[in-house]
C-alpha cells in the first residue's frame, strides 16, 4: 500500500473509533435522561434529567457533524495532485498534511500526520502552494517537499 493510501486509511480508522466514542457517549446521556417516573424524583432529579438530555442533543450533532465529515472525506478524489487542494497528501519538512478532513494528530513511520479542513485558518496560507514553497503560518515555517 502506497504512503497516501495508507494515511488515509488510518484516518478513517481513527475518525470511526472517534465516531463510536461519540455514539457511546450519545447512549450513555440518553440513558441518564431517561428516569423512572414512579420513583420519588427530587428536583436535583430533574435538573440532572435536563442536563443529560441537553448533553444527548448536543452530541447527537456532534456525531451527524463528524459522519458528514468522514462520508465527504471518503468521497474525495484521491487520485495524484500537483499542489494543495482537498485530497492532497501534502509532505512537508516538519508537519504532514492530508487536506479533507479535521483529524488527530498521529504518528507514522516516525513522521507526524494530521488531517485539515478547507476551513482550517492554515489552509488559506497552503492552499493551491506547489512542492519547494515555504509557507508561514503563526510563525511556524513549512516547506512543502512533496504532494502526493
Amino acid at each position: 500500500m502506497d504512503l497516501k493510501a495508507e494515511i488515509r486509511k488510518r484516518i478513517i480508522e481513527n475518525e470511526r473509533q472517534e465516531l463510536s466514542g461519540l455514539k457511546a457517549m450519545h447512549k450513555t446521556h440518553l440513558k441518564a435522561s431517561d428516569l423512572d417516573e414512579d420513583s420519588s424524583l427530587s428536583t436535583e432529579d430533574f435538573a440532572q434529567q435536563d442536563q443529560s438530555r441537553e448533553s444527548a442533543i448536543g452530541m447527537e450533532i456532534r456525531i451527524n457533524q463528524a459522519k458528514t465529515a468522514l462520508d465527504n472525506f471518503i468521497q474525495l478524489d484521491e487520485g495524484p495532485k500537483s499542489k494543495v487542494e482537498p485530497g492532497a497528501l501534502v509532505l512537508t519538512d516538519s508537519l504532514n498534511f492530508y487536506i479533507g478532513i479535521s483529524a488527530s494528530l498521529f504518528e507514522f513511520d516516525g513522521k507526524s500526520y494530521i488531517g485539515l479542513e478547507t476551513a482550517a485558518p492554515i489552509y488559506s496560507e497552503i492552499k493551491d502552494a506547489q512542492v519547494g514553497d515555504e509557507v508561514i503560518f503563526k510563525g511556524k515555517k513549512y516547506k512543502i517537499l512533496e504532494i502526493l
